[in-house]
């Protein structure tokens, strides 16, 4: 009997939330919605407005899955909440349109779509220069605050160009752009010139350390494939620094700062051997510990401990040498390459005067009592910070071969 009125209960209470308890008539019960009536965004830009300072403009991408177009409209209202969409042969549907808020600005590109805007399959969030250079914190609090959006989506900050450009010109290509973005992602642990930054990351990044972060960037180049195509490309990284983008850290430097930040996948570095012929090191494994100096309570430098362990992907030299002394000098050399490539871009960030390496983590980590005594401080004290970079390599195989291809020993 017991059991029986369990049942009976549970079966009120569920009938009850299902009617959303005040009738069955309430607002709050989730509608409905048939697929073929909604745009799955996928991808979102967001900019300043050019031609209304003190607006900001969203543009939108979705999967073009038939032949059917956006209805295209590019008359506005006095507010220019103007939008357009994309042309026939196209793989993406792009809208996009103008509001005094982002939150207004989402509201308007619906105005110009024949189907209701999905938001929670958003995968990538892209932030034009001007717009970060302004404040990146104001131009994704939205994405961030709202329930419809998807925090785990990747933020990439555009060089160069407007998001709306970038969007526009790769659309002429015959890829979707977010395959595209899809293989950046996957290409960069191998390429070790980015790193992925989620919406959820950045956000928290930001507020922990004093307002700085570091964030990929991209920008649209062309290439000469007979004819000019539109591509995007990875170009390092967007510099954070008081919720601003202050510099760029290029694709030459941006290896340093997965060095210095453990968040190296892998790499190549090219060297020369005792020949003087060029070898590849395929970078497996690093570890970078920070190391704070303390003479009593005053912090006088601290040293980044890099080990960095390789295998030797190729070497183009014909001519034996003695195993042991070619692998040294070439792990002298990848040692001295990857010290440099650290040292460069830590100037770039204490010229900039941004923790967006998290360098207060490690030190508040090791001595949390002394770092009281700067926290507030921090950021003023780092430019003038001394760094000292130690790099240590270490060559753990050369694969199937130990003597060099076309090596005949009888010579």
């Amino acid at each position: 009997m017991e059991v029986v009125m369990k049942k009976r209960i549970t079966a009120v209470l569920l009938l009850l939330i299902l009617t959303g308890g005040t009738g069955c008539g309430s607002r709050s019960l989730i509608r409905r919605r048939e697929i073929d009536d909604l745009h799955l965004v996928q991808l979102v830009g967001i900019d300043k407005s050019e031609e209304n300072p003190g607006n900001q403009m969203i543009t939108v991408a979705s999967k073009k899955l038939t032949d059917d177009t956006v209805q295209s409209n590019s008359q506005g209202d006095q507010n220019n909440t103007g939008g357009s969409g994309t042309v026939p042969g196209n793989k993406a549907l792009i809208a996009s349109a103008e509001g005094k808020t982002l939150f207004d600005a989402c509201r308007n590109i619906q105005t110009h779509l024949d189907k209701t805007l999905f938001w929670s399959h958003t995968d990538y969030y892209l932030i034009g220069e001007e717009a970060a250079r302004e404040n990146i914190v104001k131009y994704i609090d939205f994405f961030a605050r709202d329930h419809e959006f998807h925090i785990d989506g990747k933020v990439y900050i555009v060089k160069g160009s407007t998001a709306k450009e970038l969007i526009e010109k790769f659309n002429a290509s015959e890829f979707y752009i977010v395959d595209k973005m899809d293989s950046l992602v996957r290409t960069a642990e191998f390429l070790g010139i980015s790193e992925e930054m989620k919406l959820s990351e950045l956000m928290q990044f930001i507020d922990i350390h004093f307002g700085s972060a570091r964030v990929p960037a991209i920008e649209s180049v062309v290439r000469d494939q007979g004819e000019p195509v539109p591509d995007i490309e990875s170009c390092g990284y967007a510099i954070v620094s008081d919720l601003k983008l202050a510099d760029f850290i290029g694709r030459e430097l941006s290896r340093g700062i997965n060095l210095i930040t453990n968040t190296l996948g892998s790499s190549i570095v090219t060297v020369k051997d005792l020949h003087g012929e060029n070898a590849s090191l395929e970078i497996i494994a690093t570890n970078t510990e920070v190391i704070p100096h303390f003479v009593g309570d005053d912090l006088t430098e601290v040293t980044l401990k890099t080990e960095v362990e390789s295998n030797l992907g190729e070497i183009q030299s014909q001519e034996k040498s003695i195993f042991e002394e070619n692998l040294k000098h070439m792990e002298i050399q990848q040692s001295e390459i990857l010290a440099n490539e650290m040292e460069r871009a830590l100037e770039v960030v204490q010229e900039r005067g941004s923790d967006c390496l998290g360098i207060c983590d490690q030190i508040r980590l090791k001595h949390p009592v002394k770092w009281h005594g700067y926290e507030k401080q921090w950021i003023d004290i780092l430019p003038q910070m001394k760094f000292k970079v130690e790099v240590e390599s270490k060559l753990r195989r050369t694969y199937e071969l130990l003597e060099p291809s076309g090596y005949r020993g009888w010579k």
